[in-house]
């Protein structure tokens, strides 16, 4: 462990704004993404009052953008919720949870991308205008 630092403080702690931030760790069953939200996403209330949020982020790697939408539980929903956005750039990590739905008769197995955590690395990002010089 480098000098200095708290041995309780995650790496998300200690990284600059504006800075990108350096992965935890790699897990079988862990991910790590960079991507602008494309929305706000919806936060709602379980019927046991857990707040959840959906929301999907735009992710591109060599030249190619891929969609994809995650889960925000509880606290980490709530804060995504106020301080999130349509454009804003976000650093997740999070694991890959399996369940299964029954959508019209039919048991259907759900892929979700579940948030553990976040940092907002920028602003939103501001639409360009068309037609300038």
């Amino acid at each position: 462990m480098p000098r200095n630092q708290n041995p309780d403080s995650s790496p998300t702690d200690t990284i600059p704004e504006g800075a990108t931030p350096k992965p935890r760790s790699f897990g079988a069953n862990h991910f790590h993404l960079v991507g602008r939200m494309t929305d706000a996403g919806t936060l709602r209330q379980t019927p046991t009052g857990k707040s959840v949020l959906h929301f999907s982020i735009a992710v591109t790697a060599g030249g190619a953008t891929t969609f994809l939408d995650l889960v925000a539980w509880e606290r980490a929903g709530e804060t995504l919720a106020q301080r999130g956005g349509k454009g804003r750039e976000l650093y997740v990590e999070g694991r890959i949870a399996t369940r299964t739905r029954e959508i019209e008769g039919q048991r259907v197995k759900q892929v979700d991308l579940v948030v553990e955590s976040f940092q907002v690395l920028g602003r939103r990002q501001e639409p360009q205008a068309q037609g300038a010089a």
